[in-house]
């Protein structure tokens, strides 16, 4: 049994929980994930396998592996709207998306570290993480906007503005 697996089925059992069959379903899929998932997906991915699995299920084991330390959770945007999780690693990742084709890139940055060891010594805080998501355009778009002509949109019309 893998080091994940053994944490996670017991960090079930410390929070009150039975270790059922579903349960067991999702944290395979963490285990074998490479990369990132929102919940909604790893249901998904999970419910095609077992039609009895439920989201609730799904959110209930992403908490409690959360609460344990065993995942995280990241954002892509600054909106905040969609969490993805991951199992936790020793080294933080950080997001860039790209506003035109929304593809996710990844990055680590020593720079974002010595800022959270920084604020923590002249605040005197404890920084446990940070959140960090860019967005703008991508290497590819950046050429694609380059190629097209900008084009102004037409001022509008004072007249119907009636304030």
């Amino acid at each position: 049994m893998s080091w994940f697996r053994e944490q996670s089925i017991e960090a079930i059992r410390k929070a009150g929980g039975r270790m059922t069959a579903q349960r067991q379903l999702v944290i395979d899929l963490l285990e074998t994930l490479d990369g990132q998932l929102d919940a909604e997906a790893l249901y998904q991915l999970a419910h095609a396998r077992d039609s009895h699995l439920s989201i609730a299920t799904v959110y209930r084991t992403l908490s409690t592996l959360e609460a344990a330390g065993l995942i995280q959770q990241r954002y892509h945007s600054r909106s905040h709207e969609r969490r993805y999780y991951e199992r936790t690693s020793t080294v933080p990742a950080y997001h860039f998306t790209c506003r035109a084709c929304h593809k996710v890139i990844a990055f680590h940055s020593d720079l974002i570290q010595e800022l959270e060891a920084r604020l923590a010594d002249a605040l005197g805080l404890s920084v446990f993480g940070a959140c960090v998501c860019l967005d703008g355009l991508c290497p590819e778009c950046q050429k694609k906007a380059e190629a097209r002509p900008i084009v102004k949109p037409a001022p509008e019309d004072e007249s119907l503005c009636q304030l």
